[in-house]
């Protein structure tokens, strides 16, 4: 049952077959599918939602995420998850927390978002606005201490293209734009099979940069970090780069760490 506490939306869930991948273990996708569904809810409880922002030609844009798996979470385990905002941090992003506990508490995965609230009118960012200045609503707690960070592909990676995603109608939200889960599964698709058949992921970031529209071509190239920069040992993390472009521009930027 849905609850308010501490100015946190609380949910107990039952993780569903749909949420997890071959390994049986939860998506990034699903965590961000939840996250969106009940950040929504979090904000319209709080004065702050949709429908709240568009009467004054307002709404949250998300900009950067960064998730991080403490251990793996199955089909068919309990968890409760739970989402709250902590106002605007640095003078332009919004940032919004969010956590999937076990049963009794201990988190199992754990992230961090900015937003950004753009004008439609203007088509700017706006920095001050009486929808997010209320301390009352806020939560001081953070789920990682950095905010999610801006991402750029380091020296050394080659970035090898993969395969071209043409945006189709199943692709779009509400918004008439590719749904911000939909650039995380084109992502996972472009790491190489038997990597994401062996390893479990631990950190999962997106940089949002510029919006897709229907019919136009996405272009996925993904490289990894080097041996050397990652480390030599079989067991260390390996990290990957995905970036999705339309013509020379760029429409997102992952960093999988495995």
């Amino acid at each position: 049952m849905k609850q308010i506490k501490d100015n946190k939306l609380m949910e107990e869930m039952v993780t569903p077959s749909y949420a997890t991948d071959v390994n049986d273990r939860m998506t990034p996708v699903y965590f961000m599918q939840v996250l969106e569904e009940f950040g929504s809810q979090h904000a319209k409880e709080f004065g702050m939602g949709y429908e709240d922002l568009l009467q004054a030609n307002l709404g949250w844009v998300v900009s950067r995420l960064h998730i991080h798996f403490v251990r793996p979470v199955k089909w068919e385990d309990p968890v409760v998850f739970s989402t709250w905002h902590r106002g605007q941090e640095d003078g332009l992003f919004f940032r919004r927390e969010a956590m999937m506990a076990d049963p009794g508490g201990s988190p199992l995965v754990v992230a961090t978002t900015g937003w950004l609230l753009l004008d439609f009118v203007t088509r700017s960012m706006v920095r001050h606005s009486r929808f997010a200045a209320r301390p009352d609503t806020f939560c001081p707690e953070k789920a990682i201490d950095e905010p999610a960070p801006k991402l750029r592909v380091p020296s050394g990676v080659r970035m090898e293209y993969v395969y071209t995603h043409r945006v189709r109608l199943s692709d779009l939200d509400h918004n008439q734009h590719v749904n911000n889960t939909r650039y995380a599964r084109l992502s996972l698709d472009a790491v190489p099979e038997t990597v994401m058949r062996e390893r479990s992921i631990k950190d999962f970031y997106v940089n949002f940069v510029h919006e897709a529209q229907l019919h136009e071509d996405l272009d996925i190239y993904c490289g990894e970090v080097p041996a050397e920069k990652s480390g030599p040992d079989a067991a260390a993390p390996r990290t990957f780069y995905v970036e999705g472009k339309m013509q020379d521009r760029t429409s997102f930027l992952v960093k999988i760490v495995l």
